[in-house]
């Protein structure tokens, strides 16, 4: 097991995650933008939380907007959308791991449903 974490720890996969993780938790301006959100997003919820009688729709309106804006620029940042295409290697990778585990295991590939890496008797051919 230690093995296996440690090839998988020295994968392309895995490496470049954890630059694009680095990368991501380092930028100032996401960080910036991540607390302003949370801040924003409470504030609102404490707008939304009173009586609708004494809510001030016009400050609801202001701070939704303000949030949709952090998110947009959050979740289209460079780094946020590194960080996603890297993690999709990893748990691809991870998942042929698993696969092959599995494999090893119990001498079985799991159904793809495309019938490929199945035997002649697969439940999905109908």
């Amino acid at each position: 097991t230690k093995q296996l974490g440690e090839v998988l720890a020295a994968s392309d996969e895995v490496k470049t995650f954890l630059a694009a993780k680095a990368a991501y938790e380092d930028s100032a301006k996401i960080q910036e933008a991540i607390r302003e959100y949370g801040a924003q997003r409470m504030l609102l919820g404490e707008e939304n939380a009173k009586d609708t009688a004494m809510q001030d729709t016009a400050l609801i309106d202001k701070l939704q907007a303000r949030v949709n804006e952090l998110y947009e620029q959050i979740t289209h940042a460079e780094e946020y959308l590194a960080v996603g295409e890297a993690q999709k290697r990893v748990n691809a990778l991870m998942q042929q791991v698993n696969s092959d585990i599995n494999f090893y295991a119990f001498g079985e590939r799991p159904c793809t449903h495309d019938c490929s890496s199945c035997g002649a008797d697969c439940a999905s051919r109908g």
